[in-house]
């Protein structure tokens, strides 16, 4: 355990938020970290500001997931608080601290942005109004088949579009670390300028939350909106509503607030005629599946605490969701996981109606095999 010293502007911060806080705890009956760290998140705040200092360990097991400001009747922003002591950690600190486990994540964020991994197409259309897909890290890392064939459906359905294959940072932004998040992120935002691109379509829900803020002139998408308006193939809705079991919704928490992705999704999953279970924390109250903001690497213990407390909230084996990232915690939290566009673009999951699993090695593999069919469009 080590102490770290804070700023009178993050004392001052967190007190505002001390002030707000009525002591309900309503933020903690979903909430793993104030359930590991406090008995009541006004105790722990105070004691961080009247100590002035705080452990480390504490806003490196917090996953930035929103929850708690979304059932806080006086909207206490702990999120940001948290965030914020990451950040002033960091900056202080010169760096991610020793204490703290990270080197997964620079390896991941290091490699993401490298040319092994990272390319960019921005198709055939000309103008300054272009369109391109960003399948984000996790998805490629699963499937660059799937992400291809979502390419492909997509320019049948809208036209000649591109796509970037690189990370958006948000590993690096919510790790606190903003100076190497601007670098990484500065090189995304070369590729939107020098393409051109006017729109950005997300399959990732981290991404865009990250490029809908650091990119304000571009307007981002969901990839799940664009689906429900253009709909799905009709060979895909024969073989959906032949599926008997009950698929366990969850809904990432990056989007707990958009209210029009959680209404794309549920019209995707009506016209394949599936049978769901709404889960009781669902949409804006939705929880963290247990992997956001890192929590995996730098609380290891309390990540999969999450994971099998979620995973156990559905009554069905099977549990589906759009965020690739959510799948593969669902699945360590003892359930049947796929993601949606398994059932519209992978029709070998019909089989076993779960994801296999796959070795880190793989899935950078895979990475490589998604660059090596994006430059092959070129």
């Amino acid at each position: 355990m080590k102490h770290k010293q804070l700023s009178h502007r993050i004392l001052r911060e967190i007190k505002e938020e001390v002030d707000k806080c009525i002591g309900c705890k309503k933020c903690m009956e979903n909430c793993p970290m104030l359930n590991e760290y406090c008995t009541n998140p006004k105790e722990l705040l105070n004691k961080t500001v009247e100590e002035g200092k705080i452990d480390s360990q504490v806003p490196y097991s917090c996953a930035l997931c929103g929850y708690c400001t979304q059932v806080c009747p006086t909207k206490v922003d702990l999120q940001k608080s948290f965030l914020e002591i990451r950040k002033f950690i960091v900056e202080e600190n010169n760096g991610i601290p020793k204490e703290i486990n990270h080197k997964a994540v620079k390896f991941h964020q290091r490699n993401s942005f490298s040319k092994l991994f990272a390319t960019a197409y921005e198709g055939k259309a000309k103008g300054n109004q272009k369109t391109i897909f960003f399948p984000g890290c996790s998805l490629t890392a699963y499937s660059p088949e799937i992400v291809m064939k979502v390419y492909e459906y997509l320019q049948r359905q809208i036209g000649d579009i591109g796509i970037i294959a690189k990370c958006c940072g948000n590993p690096t932004y919510t790790m606190g670390d903003l100076a190497l998040f601007k670098k990484y992120y500065d090189s995304l935002q070369s590729d939107i300028d020098r393409m051109e691109i006017s729109e950005v379509i997300t399959a990732c829900q981290n991404c865009f939350q990250t490029i809908k803020k650091h990119s304000p002139k571009v307007r981002v998408t969901s990839l799940w909106e664009v689906i429900a308006k253009i709909g799905i193939p009709q060979s895909t809705i024969e073989e959906t509503q032949k599926i008997p079991v009950t698929f366990a919704l969850h809904d990432p928490c990056p989007t707990r607030n958009e209210v029009q992705i959680h209404e794309a999704i549920r019209k995707i999953l009506e016209d394949m005629e599936l049978k769901i279970e709404e889960l009781q924390f669902s949409k804006e109250k939705t929880l963290c599946c247990g992997s956001g903001a890192m929590i995996g690497v730098t609380n290891h213990g309390l990540a999969t605490q999450q994971m099998k407390k979620r995973a156990e909230q559905a009554k069905s084996d099977y549990i589906l969701t759009y965020c690739q990232e959510c799948v593969w915690s669902m699945r360590r939290g003892g359930k049947k996981s796929i993601h949606i566009l398994d059932l519209i673009f992978n029709k070998q999951i019909y089989e076993r109606l779960d994801q296999e699993e796959s070795s880190t090695l793989n899935k950078w593999m895979n990475r490589y095999r998604g660059r090596r069919k994006i430059d092959r469009l070129k």
